[in-house]
């Protein structure tokens, strides 16, 4: 009878099962994580140097490929406001009738590739000229008026403008009755969509290549950081601490890293527009234009911090996965 006493009292000291409950699960799970992030700050914090380094590094690596496509961006905006203004010059022939001209007009209209059309007649081309041109007096000894009257035609402007388009466009205005001539310049325009298509290019191939250079500057950091905590990590796995769990500090180190320097480049990238932003307005005020610089908006900045912690946990991720295995307790 002692004997089964003895032994439900040896059953009810030992160890019991309990099962966790998922909030208490979520509460530690938040906690480490807490932990870890409070931890991995005040680990780059005691190493000031090499963390404004790392950090200066990366923010450079970020803001070179941004500047050059907020520039790209403002080369497309300036060449879309000179596409809005983009003209065909029509020049009437001297002897066409008022019916001929009117005929004309209705030709132009009709055609799909023009949107709109303004006639100009001689005698009011004859009056602006003297306005603007500054010779209205030696005008006065002309027996005849010179000019012609003309058409000034807008065409349909998309994107990009398609030289063949625009050429066959001049040849269906040519063949119309009662047209003398035509003049158009907007091969200038394509010139410089071909450098915006090109700046685009430079752009991805630059990004590329800098995004490269961010993930191989924080997978060097980890790489030393898990080297310096090589016999600390060797201790956490002989206690039982998993792969994940040892994984963990040095990802969010790396995020941080890249937040860090994301935010740096931000910096950078707002203090250069407003530094500059200022001759471009007095540039365009003296072009008599409204044009604007393109600024830094928070869309941009949420997507260059996202690029940032994206660059910063994928070489951090790489680092770890690479190095981290070679450590095991002996």
């Amino acid at each position: 009878m002692a004997a089964t006493d003895r032994s439900r009292e040896g059953a009810q000291r030992g160890a019991s099962g309990q099962k966790i409950k998922i909030t208490d699960r979520w509460r530690g799970y938040k906690s480490h994580h807490r932990d870890t992030i409070r931890i991995s700050l005040s680990k780059m914090l005691r190493e000031p140097v090499q963390t404004i380094m790392t950090v200066a590094v990366i923010a450079i690596a970020l803001a070179l490929p941004s500047a050059l496509y907020l520039a790209v961006e403002n080369i497309q905006r300036l060449g879309s406001n000179f596409e809005s203004s983009a003209q065909i010059t029509v020049y009437v022939q001297r002897d066409a009738q008022p019916q001929a001209i009117e005929n004309l007009q209705d030709a132009l209209d009709t055609l799909p590739a023009v949107n709109s059309t303004t006639y100009i007649s001689a005698k009011q081309a004859l009056l602006e000229f003297k306005a603007l041109s500054g010779f209205g007096s030696a005008l006065r000894y002309l027996e005849d008026n010179p000019l012609p009257a003309v058409f000034l035609v807008q065409p349909v402007v998309s994107e990009s403008i398609d030289m063949l388009q625009t050429e066959q466009l001049l040849a269906s205005l040519k063949e119309l009755p009662n047209v003398d001539d035509v003049q158009i310049d907007m091969q200038w325009l394509q010139r410089l969509h071909s450098l915006t298509e090109m700046g685009q290019k430079i752009v991805l191939a630059l990004g590329a290549t800098l995004g490269l250079g961010v993930l191989l500057v924080i997978g060097n950091t980890i790489r030393l950081a898990i080297q310096s905590r090589r016999d600390e990590i060797i201790v956490v796995k002989l206690v039982g601490g998993t792969n994940a769990y040892v994984r963990r500090p040095f990802l969010y180190n790396g995020v941080l890293l890249g937040l860090f320097g994301a935010l740096l480049a931000s910096i950078m990238l707002y203090s250069s527009l407003l530094w500059i932003a200022s001759s471009i307005a007095d540039l365009a005020d003296l072009y008599q234009s409204h044009y604007r610089l393109a600024g830094f908006g928070f869309l941009r900045f949420l997507l260059l911090m996202c690029l940032g912690g994206f660059f910063g946990l994928a070489g951090a991720w790489i680092a770890v996965s690479k190095h981290l295995k070679d450590i095991e307790p002996k």
